[in-house]
């Protein structure tokens, strides 16, 4: 198929336009500068220039695709995101890039949209196994951008045409995020929120771009999209051995995560998330867990 991804000289962008290419289809990689072009055709794919908050401009992006995926985000690193105006980028391209996306993938003729989203809009549900159909949580402001986002999805699927949105996974890799708690791990800082007991679900750059292919062959709904749920606990031992420290990562005291705000509040509750429905429908299943060897070089 011709399938055109937005965001992609991102890090998860990058892992989609390389699995898509992989797996024989011809890839149009979406970028909003000229020093994306390279980036893109490093990983195999074609480059195109466009605004991404232009509809206009995007329709004659995705003229003559099948399939448009939209990996655009930019999240904070670490505690970075406490600042005042950190998350206005992020939410300018859920809230506007995401629904011109859609809209001109629809004016475009093209039959499918695949969109990424994200299993933190979940709420904390203890140890209780979560799924897609378990409520969002998203009645604060500060989830406006996703709510958009997810709505101009539903609308795009009408008149014969098809909307997966993925709710991935906490994503580790080769990310700054990532490279950021190792170093964080490496010198004693803390880095980890919520409670060790608390539950999370990881998902590695390398299983979201194949996650990404496995999801041309779902139907149109909501799918979760990430490897077998572990303790933050085991998570801080995992990140410890990775980074070659002899002490698992640290925890921010009680009294810092009590004034993070909504925005990292998420990334305290104890999300068990199952991806059963997108396993069972795709045949998709993670290969990069946390306590693969060598995993961040990958």
């Amino acid at each position: 198929m011709r399938i055109a991804v937005t965001g992609a000289t991102g890090v998860l962008g990058q892992e989609a336009v390389e699995a898509l290419v992989a797996a024989g289809h011809e890839v149009t990689g979406i970028t909003r500068r000229d020093s994306g072009v390279p980036i893109i055709e490093g990983r195999g794919g074609g480059a195109l220039v466009a605004d991404v908050f232009d509809a206009g401009d995007l329709a004659r992006a995705f003229r003559g695709h099948d399939v448009v995926i939209n990996t655009l985000a930019h999240v904070p690193v670490g505690m970075a995101g406490l600042r005042p105006l950190a998350w206005r980028e992020d939410d300018k391209l859920h809230l506007e890039a995401s629904v011109a996306i859609a809209e001109a993938a629809a004016q475009a003729g093209v039959r499918k949209l695949i969109q990424e989203s994200s299993v933190f809009l979940y709420p904390d549900n203890g140890t209780e196994w979560i799924g897609e159909d378990l409520p969002l949580s998203v009645r604060n402001q500060a989830f406006r951008p996703r709510v958009a986002e997810m709505r101009a999805a539903v609308n795009f699927a009408t008149s014969g045409r098809s909307a997966v949105v993925l709710r991935l996974g906490q994503l580790f890799g080769r990310d700054p995020q990532t490279t950021h708690a190792l170093k964080a791990t490496r010198d004693g800082d803390p880095i980890l929120l919520g409670k060790p007991e608390n539950y999370i679900t990881l998902l590695h750059h390398w299983d979201a771009g194949r996650a990404f292919v496995a999801a041309l062959r779902a139907g149109s709904g909501f799918y979760n999209v990430g490897g077998e749920p572990i303790t933050r606990g085991r998570w801080a031992k995992d990140l410890a051995a990775e980074a070659g420290s002899g002490q698992p990562a640290k925890f921010y005291p009680e009294i810092t995560q009590a004034i993070v705000g909504t925005r990292l509040e998420v990334q305290r509750r104890s999300l068990r998330v199952s991806s059963v429905r997108f396993m069972s429908e795709t045949g998709w299943r993670p290969t990069v867990g946390p306590s693969t060897p060598g995993w961040s070089r990958r």
